[in-house]
């Protein structure tokens, strides 16, 4: 009998837990690279391990043997980091397509399709490809040297996916094979006319996105910034006399030079409270992130980049210390007074905890706490706890709330699960805090106190 599906139920649950592994290995991969960049600091150090994200979607080709498989794999790994709550939002899933689709194409012109050309090529341009498409949303740099320092990113990206998906993937799979594990599967050609019509679907869907997005992310015209300020307004239809300056900011490990409106004179014109700590950053697609009122006072480079003119405008803030706070399409700033959540009990070293002294080990997280899924940024409650030297003879942490008696959790539980998260939301006008698990859980919203026993 003759198969009647190309993609048989092996291959499809392949892909689907390959593309899961990579989802959910993403999110460490991308905080490996943070570590990195906050080390070394030079161009392209975040894009050392671009080659471990694709290495997923060359498994897939290799253990199918099957045309397209690289792209469904995409796909489906885009899918899983965008539910995952990925703060690039639906760009990952443009970005995972992409490449998909680059993995399928470099193997379409090898006859040889298990020589290590073929691996390596496929890995180098598939990793490479996301530091341009990121790019395409980026705000345009001011000197023509930023396209350089581009291409050796784009470079460093390349090598790491020669290296970390090309040749680290066909070892794996000569592995998997010599034991046993997998059994070798000659590739499996799709009629010629039946994969042309394949990439081509995949193009399509792949430029639809970027149409797509390219318009959700524009941001709008007009930019709220109001919060704790006596004189909020919309830029720019107050205060469009504030002159742009050119500024050198570096984010992704490329530096270059941008010109914009500098946000400390934005927020200067609002007259910020006097006890103003945090700076909300919200875009137009729902991302949002803070910086501190310190960081707009010292950092010269903070910027508000314009992107096209009159109705068309839009504008990308630039120059944050944190890359996580580079906003696309920002829509609204908001000033924030000070709030620190206390900490106490059976501590060595217990103090308050204040957004600032943590922005740079925060990451996003979608969570529902009861006005609709909204992003928020949060760190795990066990590393902020353990950097306050609990004392040997505590075991327990109680979660104190308004209208209810404390919620209590095991110290060590809390200590070992980095899934039990602590979340500043950010209202209109006020600070509060939330403990809840990356999953979607929430133990308590909100929490006014945290204690140690």
């Amino acid at each position: 009998m003759s198969r009647r599906y190309y993609f048989s139920t092996r291959d499809l649950l392949m892909m689907a837990a390959l593309a899961a592994l990579g989802g959910v290995a993403g999110t460490y991969i991308n905080a490996v690279g943070d570590f990195f960049q906050s080390i070394l600091g030079f161009a392209g150090t975040t894009q050392w391990a671009a080659g471990l994200h694709v290495l997923w979607l060359i498994l897939a080709v290799g253990l199918t043997g099957k045309q397209g498989s690289g792209t469904i794999t995409g796909l489906l790994k885009g899918v899983v980091e965008l539910l995952s709550g990925n703060t690039h939002g639906l760009l990952v899933l443009l970005v995972d397509i992409v490449a998909g689709i680059l993995v399928d194409l470099v193997f379409l012109f090898f006859r040889r399709r298990e020589s290590l050309p073929a691996y390596a090529l496929a890995g180098g341009l598939a990793s490479a490809s996301n530091v341009f498409v990121f790019q395409l949303f980026a705000a345009l740099p001011a000197d023509v040297l930023a396209y350089g320092a581009l291409l050796l990113v784009g470079l460093v990206a390349f090598a790491s996916g020669v290296l970390f998906a090309g040749l680290l993937g066909r070892l794996l799979l000569n592995t998997l094979r010599r034991t046993g594990v997998v059994r070798d599967r000659a590739p499996t050609p799709m009629s010629r006319r039946a994969y042309l019509a394949f990439l081509l679907a995949a193009v399509l869907v792949a430029l639809g996105l970027l149409l797509f997005l390219r318009q959700a992310l524009r941001g709008p015209a007009e930019i709220a910034i109001g919060g704790a300020v006596q004189a909020p307004y919309t830029y720019p239809q107050a205060h469009d006399d504030i002159e742009t300056r050119t500024a050198e900011a570096t984010v992704r490990g490329t530096t270059s030079r941008y010109t914009g409106i500098p946000l400390r004179e934005l927020l200067g014109r609002a007259q910020p409270a006097a006890d103003a700590s945090l700076v909300l950053v919200q875009a137009a697609d729902g991302y949002a992130f803070f910086l501190s009122m310190q960081e707009v006072q010292e950092n010269d480079s903070l910027l508000l980049v314009p992107k096209g003119r009159g109705e068309d405008a839009a504008y990308d803030l630039v120059g944050p210390l944190n890359s996580k706070a580079w906003v696309r399409g920002v829509q609204e700033i908001t000033v924030m007074g000070r709030a620190t959540l206390p900490i106490e009990g059976a501590l060595e070293r217990a103090a308050p905890f204040d957004p600032n002294d943590w922005q740079f080990d925060m990451d996003s997280t979608q969570l529902d706490l009861g006005d609709g899924p909204r992003k928020y940024q949060g760190l795990p409650l066990g590393s902020v706890l353990q950097a306050q030297k609990p004392l040997p003879e505590a075991d327990r942490v109680l979660l104190h709330r308004p209208d209810s008696d404390p919620l209590e959790l095991a110290l060590e539980e809390v200590l070992a699960d980095d899934g039990i998260g602590l979340y500043t939301r950010i209202g209109e006008t006020e600070i509060s805090f939330a403990i809840a698990r990356i999953e979607g859980e929430v133990l308590a919203a909100p929490v006014q106190r945290i204690e140690v026993r």
